[in-house]
């Protein structure tokens, strides 16, 4: 009886350490520092600036992301498919930040084939002249090229699900191999930073652009362990040493944002305003994790899943994306009457 009270208390005593552990873990990933700027370092050779290069800067996350890394120092690169969004935002830009610099790169991510391929090696061929350390794979979204963002699968055309892949999955792809090179070829720290969603648990009336977010992440991890593998290196005897990979990749996990193109009201704790999410993505460079959620009540959100019966987690993710869909049929309805 003595002997079996001692095991249960050291199960116990386990069980309780394990937990704390974890829940420390957790805690310290949203209140360490960040090492964002060990990414903003002169070029060993030229002495250039560093520069940071945000796919899908015009507006949102993307715009907030390209503000807070100039507010740090960087030289920002802006991407986007409208030339003259991009011009007045990197005219604006330029006014508020007069000792950085600022450039455009205007590429379609909506397209596909051997030309758009071409079309986004040309674009990156353009920047060979400047010392890139950061890319933000921040392009994506949900809109479809008739209809509203969230909408039975039944109705999504051919070129909807073209579209949605594109923009969300084969873009990110496409662009970070072709920014690799630029990366890799002075040798010192560098980011690569993938914008995954929430909804890649299989989000109703989303199933295309959650797939597409889940491939996201799911590349991101596997070139972090692709480019740590490179790390390793063979030595005379035989035996492996492993040298640390000078590219840190991150998937980050979003939930919903506001002050947005499509939603403009005041951000609360669980749907923050953009420029809230940003800032928090930037804090959890350098967390050493895979992927993770960007910003911490999306965090425990994410956590959901694993907490609540398998029955009610469905429930409630059907009835709110039936409310969240009901809702995208309103906007839709009410842009088509303005135009």
């Amino acid at each position: 009886m003595e002997i079996s009270l001692k095991i249960f208390t050291s199960i116990g005593i386990a069980s309780t350490s394990l937990l704390a552990l974890k829940v420390f873990r957790f805690i310290y990933t949203y209140i360490r520092p960040s090492s964002i700027l060990q990414y903003r370092y002169p070029h060993p050779i030229t002495n250039q600036p560093s520069w940071a290069l945000i796919t899908g800067s015009s507006d949102g996350i993307g715009k907030s992301y390209a503000q807070a890394l100039a507010s740090k120092g960087f030289n920002i690169i802006l991407h986007g498919r409208n030339p003259l969004k991009l011009e007045t935002l990197r005219q604006s830009m330029q006014d508020s930040h007069p000792s950085l610099d600022f450039r455009v790169l205007v590429i379609d991510a909506s397209k596909d084939g051997v030309d758009a391929n071409c079309e986004i090696q040309d674009a990156v061929d353009s920047l060979k002249d400047v010392h890139v350390t950061v890319l933000i794979n921040n392009v994506g979204g949900g809109e479809k090229s008739d209809g509203p963002f969230m909408e039975p699968y039944g109705r999504y055309t051919p070129r909807d699900i073209d579209r949605l892949l594109n923009v969300n999955a084969r873009f990110p792809a496409q662009i970070t191999r072709a920014v690799l090179p630029l990366l890799k070829e002075h040798g010192g720290p560098s980011l690569i930073m993938t914008m995954g969603s929430m909804s890649d648990f299989g989000m109703p009336y989303m199933s295309i652009y959650s797939a597409a977010k889940a491939f996201d992440l799911i590349f991101s991890a596997a070139l972090k362990r692709e480019l740590a593998a490179e790390g390793m290196t063979q030595t005379n005897d035989g035996s492996k040493r492993e040298r640390k990979s000078q590219i840190e990749v991150l998937g980050i996990m979003t939930g919903g944002v506001t002050e947005v193109a499509w939603d403009q009201t005041k951000g609360n704790m669980f749907r923050p305003a953009a420029a809230t999410l940003a800032r928090a993505a930037l804090e959890r460079v350098g967390c050493g994790k895979d992927i993770v959620a960007a910003y911490f009540p999306h965090a425990l959100l994410w956590g959901l899943p694993d907490l609540l019966p398998k029955w009610l987690f469905e429930w409630v993710l059907v009835k709110t994306s039936q409310a969240e869909m009901r809702h995208w049929e309103v906007y839709w309805e009410g842009l088509k009457k303005k135009a």
